[in-house]
């Protein structure tokens, strides 16, 4: 049997990789041992692979007892990493002293500390963030029910500077760059991050040169959760992905809801890289957009975003087309561009690839075409680019 070293690191810095899990509902973590790519793919149509090492041979799976059986009757040769799976089920508790934050988390803070905080930046700087309601939770949009949470952009801009305006036909005003974070709940750091990069834009305007060039010249659109009941629901300690829509896998299943990354209407459920079977961690719904969260994230992208690109899958945007888009995961250290669903280079294969290699530079993240890792489909990256050309 093959020796693990796996670790979790549980330290109040960006990088956290998953959330702990409770005891009474908690994975079993294992090395997955593979001969080849097919049976990555496989797996990654049910459930999300944590790691995936093509060349050791392995990926990283949090899986449930059906999910053991399942990576068994795969022939893959599994490791079970006692020690990462005993601190899953560790249960989440506060710290001694710890009165603020996720329990056992007190560097990230829970959905409620961010909206007041996020608040309280708009009242500090009434003339450069602006919280705007984009939409509803499906817990707030479901009557009767729990009473769930707006969804909350944190928009970040000097409204008395125009900007130099982008674009031709017509002028588009000031490039914009929107992101998304915590669309699977359990990835802690995303919001946190974007929280600190709000926090360090508006504290440096008028005296950091980056900051003050950023805020004048740009609109910055920080969706704060994608997922708000998913996260609420991960912050009691549950290893949680998925929305909490109650009409898929039973109303009280650890296994309900929409995986929201794989519920867009572009490519939706097109090439095995979501699942149709409601208790997986990858279902990706009924019917595309099917969940509110995905539809206010559509809206809203449509909103600030023209639509620069032909329908034609090869078609590129064009060379003045405007704005950026990220939708920030944690974990895997990653920076990966379109298409999910094809290996099929888009058309503006040359630029993204660009774009994602000097990212990556700054932090020795792996650049690649989003199926690289393995195929995905109804994605957010698929669906800013292959819809709106950003």
């Amino acid at each position: 049997m093959r020796q693990t070293a796996l670790s979790l690191a549980v330290l109040c810095a960006i990088g956290t990789p998953l959330a702990a899990a409770a005891a009474d509902d908690c994975p079993t973590v294992v090395r997955a041992w593979f001969a080849d790519r097919s049976q990555v793919e496989e797996v990654a149509a049910w459930t999300e692979p944590w790691e995936v090492r093509y060349d050791q041979g392995f990926m990283v799976v949090g899986v449930d007892a059906d999910g053991f059986a399942r990576l068994m009757a795969a022939g893959l040769e599994l490791e079970i990493d006692e020690d990462l799976t005993r601190k899953m089920c560790t249960p989440a508790k506060m710290l001694d002293g710890q009165t603020e934050g996720i329990p056992g988390y007190p560097c990230y803070r829970t959905v409620e500390e961010t909206f007041a905080d996020a608040l309280a930046l708009t009242v500090a700087h009434p003339d450069l963030a602006q919280l705007v309601d984009v939409g509803d939770s499906w817990e707030k949009a479901t009557a009767g029910g729990l009473p769930g949470y707006d969804m909350m952009v944190l928009k970040l801009t000097n409204s008395a500077v125009p900007g130099t305006p982008t674009g031709s036909d017509p002028p588009h005003g000031k490039p914009r760059l929107l992101v998304t974070s915590a669309i699977h709940a359990r990835e802690y750091t995303t919001t946190e991050l974007m929280m600190r990069f709000a926090e360090q834009l508006l504290a440096g305007y008028g005296t950091d040169a980056d900051a003050t060039w950023l805020l004048d010249e740009h609109e910055i659109h920080l969706l704060l959760y994608t997922n708000p009941d998913g996260r609420k629901h991960a912050e009691t300690g549950v290893l949680w992905r998925k929305n909490t829509n109650e009409n898929y896998c039973g109303p009280t299943s650890e296994s309900r809801g929409a995986d929201l990354n794989r519920n867009f209407e572009f490519q939706w459920g097109c090439c095995g890289g979501s699942s149709g079977y409601p208790c997986d961690e990858l279902y990706r719904g009924p019917t595309a957009a099917s969940e509110p969260e995905t539809q206010a994230v559509e809206a809203y992208a449509r909103t600030i975003f023209p639509d620069q690109r032909a329908p034609d899958l090869g078609a590129p945007a064009p060379a003045d087309a405007t704005g950026v888009y990220f939708d920030i995961h944690s974990y895997s250290e990653l920076v990966m561009w379109p298409w999910g669903f094809t290996s099929n280079q888009p058309g503006n294969n040359a630029a993204l690839r660009a774009l994602g290699r000097r990212l990556a530079w700054f932090n020795n993240y792996t650049p690649q075409q989003s199926i690289g890792l393995y195929p995905t489909d109804g994605t957010t990256v698929d669906f800013a680019y292959g819809d709106l050309g950003v």
